[in-house]
Formats: C-alpha cells, structure tokens, sequence
C-alpha cells in the first residue's frame, strides 16, 4: 500500500504540471489529480498514526 509521502510527491508532480499546463482543460483535469493526490495523502497519514485494530473472527474456536 502506498505511503503518505508517495501520494504528496505524486500530488506535487500534478500540480506542477497543472500550472506548466497551457490547455486549461489539461490543466484542470492536472489540478484535480493533484487535489485528489492529496486527500489520498491525508487518509494514508491518518491510518500511519493509528493503531490497527485485532479482529475478531466469528468462526474461530476460542479453546478453555
């Protein structure tokens, strides 16, 4: 799975290229990639920082 920092470099390609862009479709379409680039690198950081869960298995045989 990728990091946090892979989706910010890849963000910060993207909106490069969206400012270097001199279609403005392209350049929109560059800015939207980099904003979603973005929202990916949030949700990477915030399941870096927490703890995974155990799960609990509803078929397992606890034994005593």
């Amino acid at each position: 799975m990728p990091t946090a920092e892979y989706y910010l470099k890849q963000a910060e390609i993207a909106s490069r290229m969206a400012l270097a862009e001199s279609d403005t479709e392209k350049a929109r379409a560059m800015h939207i990639l980099a904003l979603e680039y973005y929202d990916k690198a949030y949700l990477a950081q915030v399941q870096e920082a927490s703890p995974p869960q155990p799960s609990k298995s509803p078929n397992i045989i606890q034994r005593q």
